[in-house]
């Protein structure tokens, strides 16, 4: 009997439940062809190397992250949409979320690229960021990830997730602060000195932008 053809979805789909499984096992060529029952020669011909495996496998997870509708069908600006993708994934699987945003499998670069990518198509369509005429994209997306990486990671410590009404509000939080009305939001809970000593610098930071 001829043997099944090993493919690119099937091992990178192995990759994926072989990190969902334990977000902190030793990745390695011999270790993800042993969890896909193969030898490691498919992986070899279908990615070259380990790397490029991982980079199949990032791509495949943004794909997921940001090209699946939203699970309540909300109709919110894309600037908000996007960042809630992120946490919808976390909620669906929360170990291949934490393998790849926290723990470091040496695709930073990767993962920072590919966010990047779907981060531009999203704001094209935000009237949000439209109105708000900043174009130095990579500064703010760059900075956008960190902020929401680190806040979808501390939702998910438990078995029981924060709800998505409430992160999309701190997403809206977000955005008002840093892009529609960053010298007032902080006017009720800051010091007025404190304010006035920090819109130079504000205003240098948004010269650049």
């Amino acid at each position: 009997m001829r043997k099944a053809k090993i493919t690119k979805k099937y091992l990178i789909m192995c990759f994926k439940k072989y990190l969902s499984e334990d977000y902190e096992k030793k990745i390695t060529v011999r270790r993800i062809a042993d969890y896909a029952g193969t030898s490691t020669q498919p992986i070899y011909l279908n990615f070259s190397n380990m790397q490029r495996f991982k980079e199949a496998m990032i791509e495949d997870v943004f794909v997921d992250i940001h090209q699946r509708a939203n699970a309540d069908g909300e109709k919110i600006d894309p600037l908000y949409s996007y960042w809630s993708s992120y946490y919808s994934f976390a909620c669906r699987n929360r170990n291949l979320f934490f393998a790849l945003f926290l723990e470091d499998i040496g695709c930073g670069d990767c993962i920072n690229d590919f966010s990047y990518q779907y981060f531009v198509q999203s704001v094209s369509r935000s009237e949000i960021f439209a109105k708000a005429g900043y174009t130095n994209l990579r500064m703010i997306h760059d900075q956008a990830l960190v902020f929401f990486v680190g806040l979808v990671l501390t939702y998910p410590k438990h078995t029981d997730m924060m709800d998505m009404p409430a992160f999309i509000q701190d997403t809206q939080d977000y955005w008002y602060r840093r892009i529609v009305d960053p010298k007032t939001a902080y006017k009720d809970i800051i010091p007025q000195s404190l304010i006035d000593a920090g819109l130079n610098m504000w205003d240098e930071v948004a010269e650049h932008c």
